[in-house]
């Protein structure tokens, strides 16, 4: 008797199927309750599926927060004051892509005069209804590998309403030499009551000379809250030991849409000359 081995795969913020693939546009939602005429806001999102299949999607929203990595923390039962989930309407709530057509979901946030000023949020989560199952080989005649293979693809919907600050700050960035890398460690801080998203560059200077600059990753920080991360920079410029500069220079946009710079700068000691000892 051959035994079964079930293994299931939930798959958030991408789809990934065998054989398939959906496409989501826009893959966050960001609204603004600034210039609205009512007391309600609306917004929609499209999907769009592969020509050679029928699927089935149910779509149900969850609250979360943005943790210090950058990561989502989903809190199924909440009673936070910045949570969407009692006020937002979606339509359709469950449909069928075929044959590569494109669906649009409809999205409306009411009596946002009831949440708090600032930033809240939910993710609208789009799941396939019926599993799919998928065998894959096995070494051992006697075991067969069966997969129950599941699309779940989450929409983050952000919503800014009326006193809105973003605030950001560079609390710590040190740099150290890891072999033939350097690795920047950093501590950003978002002190309003939305969150930030940040880009930049970060440099490797020597006296005045820019010896690198590489472009860091993108990244969000939430509402009062902070983020810790690191960038790993070449050394490969570097042709001298001795003391360099780094410096982190980062943008964001404020509650008005200005552009912010943030600058920190930290200072590491190289060693590119390998010393052989007699």
């Amino acid at each position: 008797m051959k035994k079964f081995l079930l293994s299931l795969f939930c798959i958030i913020f991408f789809s990934l199927q065998a054989k398939s693939a959906i496409k989501v546009t826009p893959t966050v939602i960001e609204m603004d309750t600034k210039g609205a005429r009512s007391n309600y806001i609306t917004s929609s999102f499209s999907v769009q599926g592969a020509e050679d299949e029928i699927i089935r999607f149910k779509i149900y929203p969850e609250y979360f927060k943005i943790t210090s990595q950058g990561t989502m923390d989903m809190l199924e039962k909440t009673q936070a004051e910045d949570s969407l989930i009692n006020n937002i309407k979606f339509v359709p709530s469950e449909f069928t892509l075929q044959n590569g057509r494109t669906q649009k979901v409809r999205i409306t946030v009411t009596d946002f005069d009831k949440l708090p000023d600032g930033e809240s949020r939910l993710v609208l989560f789009l799941e396939d209804v019926a599993a799919k199952e998928v065998i894959l080989p096995s070494g051992n005649k006697d075991v067969t590998t069966k997969l129950l293979v599941k699309t779940r693809v989450g929409i983050p919907v952000y919503l800014d309403k009326g006193h809105v600050t973003k605030r950001g700050e560079i609390e710590l960035f040190k740099t150290e030499q890891q072999g033939e890398k350097l690795v920047c460690n950093m501590k950003i801080l978002s002190q309003g009551n939305s969150k930030i998203r940040y880009s930049g560059k970060a440099q490797i200077i020597k006296g005045r000379t820019l010896i690198e600059e590489k472009t860091i990753s993108n990244n969000v920080v939430g509402a009062k809250n902070f983020l810790l991360t690191n960038e790993i920079l070449p050394t490969d410029k570097i042709t001298q030991d001795g003391e360099y500069k780094v410096r982190l220079i980062i943008n964001y946009k404020d509650e008005n849409g200005k552009v912010k710079n943030m600058i920190k700068e930290s200072t590491v000691n190289v060693t590119k000359t390998r010393h052989t000892t007699i």
